[in-house]
């Protein structure tokens, strides 16, 4: 089975975004073929040094950030992948160059949860991530567009809930006490009337894992990109 499946090639952003969306393709193929398979796809990682890929999307210069996602879909495709998965919500303003541009096919964050958000029913639906997807508009009108009311939280807490994302996640260590901050902006998104939100930023899920430990329902924007990819590499290659 496992000669089936499609090569997953993933273009990562931050590392432990990647690595979480690592673990669950392999986590979630063990589920689809049994615990004991130990079968899941081929995988190939690339991922550029952080600060080179974050300051053109601070820049906003989507141009450049697709250059680059484009120089990691290249390894990947040169590597075997026979489609690329980026796990990083925030590059995605760049998603429509990407596809268009590269060799082979990349699955887009934002179509995904945006179909998911309407799957579950949701109808008020908060975002949360980095300041750049928040404030920027990222899943504004996919969300308007799957007939849903985007929800955001003042510029003020939007670019404080960044903060703990840059400061205490991607170049910390995750304690204990980051998830009850996380927690507070999640339970001001509820007071607001939300009766969901996206966890718009990949390392969201390393402090909240699950439901459970939410005030709200949420996507998990990076365990939903994984069981995605997992079933377009299981059912695209058995169509062949």
């Amino acid at each position: 089975m496992r000669n089936k499946m499609k090569h997953i090639g993933i273009a990562g952003i931050t590392v432990p975004g990647s690595l979480l969306c690592i673990n669950t393709i392999v986590e979630e193929s063990y589920k689809h073929f049994g615990k004991k398979s130990m079968i899941h796809p081929r995988i190939t990682y690339t991922n550029p040094p952080f600060i080179d890929v974050e300051k053109p999307m601070v820049e906003k210069k989507w141009d450049q950030v697709a250059k680059d996602l484009l120089l990691s879909i290249d390894i990947l495709y040169r590597a075997g992948a026979d489609f690329v998965i980026i796990p990083s919500n925030h590059p995605h303003y760049a998603i429509e160059e990407i596809q268009r541009k590269s060799p082979i096919p990349v699955l887009s964050i934002l179509d995904i949860t945006t179909a998911e958000c309407r799957k579950r029913k949701f109808k008020k639906v908060g975002i949360l991530g980095v300041i750049g997807t928040m404030a920027g508009g990222l899943y504004i009108e996919p969300l308007k567009k799957q007939g849903l009311e985007p929800l955001n939280l003042s510029p003020k807490r939007q670019k404080e809930f960044s903060d703990l994302i840059f400061n205490e996640i991607i170049i910390g260590k995750p304690d204990k006490t980051i998830g009850d901050k996380m927690r507070i902006f999640i339970q001001e998104l509820k007071d607001m009337g939300a009766d969901s939100f996206i966890a718009g930023c990949t390392e969201i899920p390393v402090v909240i894992a699950s439901e459970s430990e939410s005030p709200l329902p949420f996507i998990d924007t990076t365990r939903l990109l994984a069981k995605k990819a997992l079933e377009y590499a299981i059912e695209t290659k058995q169509e062949n």
